[in-house]
C-alpha cells in the first residue's frame, strides 16, 4: 500500500498524489477509476461482479483498499475507457449536489449489467478511486467516494447518469412502518 500523509479533515493524500498535485512530475499520471456495483451484476459463471473502469488509453491492474466492499485488498483489472465527470452545480436549491457522468464505449456486457439493475428497486453504488501511475499498490486518496446513480441513460455506446451522496432530507418520517402485522390494532377485522 502506498505511503499516506496524516489526515486532514478526515482525507489522507498518499504520498505521491501530494507530491503530483505539488510539482506534477512528467513521469507520474493521476488516474482517475470507477467502479460500479448492485447485487445483479454477475459474471458469466453466475459469481458477483464489479463493473471496473479507468479513464485511460490500456487496462490497469491495481489494488483495492483494504475496506472495498468487493475484493477488499485484491489487485483487480480497471478497463480503459474514456469517463467525463463534470461537477455539481453551484446553486442555492435544497437539492442534494450531484455530479454527472458520462462513460463512452461501452460494451453489450455492461449495458446487459445495467438492464438487471434496473428490474429492482436498489440501486447502483458507483465508487472513484485515484490511482498514481507509478504506484497502484492501493488509491492514492482515501477514503476513497462512493455515490449512488440516479438517472442513467444508456445509448448505444454511451452511458450517462448522474450521482449523488445519500440525500437525509427525503427520508420517510416517521421511520417506522405501522402495518397490521406488527401493530393488530390498526386492523379493523
Amino acid at each position: 500500500m502506498p505511503t499516506y500523509r496524516a489526515p486532514l479533515h478526515g482525507v489522507s493524500f498518499s504520498e505521491a498524489y501530494a507530491e503530483a498535485i505539488a510539482v506534477a512530475p512528467a513521469h507520474r499520471a493521476m488516474l482517475d477509476t470507477l467502479e460500479l456495483r448492485h447485487s445483479e451484476f454477475i459474471d458469466d459463471d453466475g459469481n458477483p461482479y464489479a463493473i471496473r473502469i479507468v479513464c485511460d488509453y490500456e487496462d490497469l491492474m491495481a489494488t483495492l483498499e483494504d475496506s472495498a466492499p468487493m475484493n477488499a485488498g485484491e489487485t483487480v483489472e480497471f478497463k480503459a475507457l474514456p469517463i467525463e465527470v463534470s461537477g455539481p452545480d453551484e446553486t442555492d436549491s435544497s437539492e442534494t449536489p450531484s455530479i454527472t457522468i458520462a462513460i463512452d464505449g461501452v460494451s453489450l456486457h455492461v449495458v446487459g449489467q445495467l438492464d438487471r439493475a434496473v428490474q429492482t428497486l436498489e440501486p447502483v453504488q458507483v465508487t472513484f478511486r485515484t490511482y498514481a501511475s507509478d504506484d497502484t499498490s492501493g488509491p492514492a486518496m482515501l477514503p476513497v467516494i462512493t455515490m449512488t446513480l440516479r438517472d442513467v441513460e444508456v445509448g448505444e455506446t454511451r452511458i450517462t447518469a448522474r450521482a449523488s451522496f445519500f440525500d437525509p432530507t427525503n427520508r420517510a418520517f416517521p421511520r417506522a412502518d405501522y402495518v397490521a402485522t406488527l401493530y393488530p390494532g390498526l386492523s379493523s377485522t
